[in-house]
């Protein structure tokens, strides 16, 4: 039988780990609601937008701002896909209502900074522009911290295609 001491000394030893874990589950609600995204990070799992995104480097979402900009760099979530895709922003057409003014549509065309060509043969079929399927914009990343993630993945499908 243990003694009274020995559980203290137990609950007191696996009370910072308690804390960071309870810290983690506290700050991802709050980062979805600051940053208006369901996703509010993503590792980076190719090489498709290097120099700017290494793999394994964590990219920071924001989803406040109204237009995009050629230059910027949108998460694009196509529905069916298991992972979004993160390239930049080559071009950017405002769709125009038939007043004449602008509806605040846009369509964007992407294109990973790595890549040769476009990202149109990415696109579902017959689609040459994303329309609705950004769930974000990049705004910051940290470089490295995303590896344990992509590495555990890795092991995951190791494991489970033997």
């Amino acid at each position: 039988m243990q003694s009274n001491f020995s559980i203290r000394r137990q609950l007191s030893d696996a009370l910072p780990l308690f804390a960071v874990v309870t810290g983690i589950l506290m700050i991802w609600p709050l980062l979805r609601l600051v940053t208006n995204s369901a996703h509010p990070v993503f590792v980076v799992s190719s090489e498709s937008m290097e120099p700017a995104f290494y793999r394994g480097d964590i990219i920071l979402l924001w989803n406040r701002q109204q237009e995009i900009q050629v230059g910027d760099i949108p998460v694009v979530w196509f529905s069916g896909r298991p992972l979004p895709m993160v390239h930049r922003a080559v071009e950017v057409h405002q769709i125009v209502s038939d007043s004449g003014y602008s509806s605040g549509r846009q369509l964007i065309l992407t294109k990973g900074d790595n890549n040769e060509v476009d990202d149109r043969v990415m696109y579902p079929l017959g689609r040459e522009f994303v329309f609705r399927e950004v769930i974000g914009l990049v705004r910051g990343y940290i470089p490295y911290l995303g590896w344990l993630s992509l590495l555990r993945s890795s092991f995951s499908e190791h494991s489970a295609s033997r």
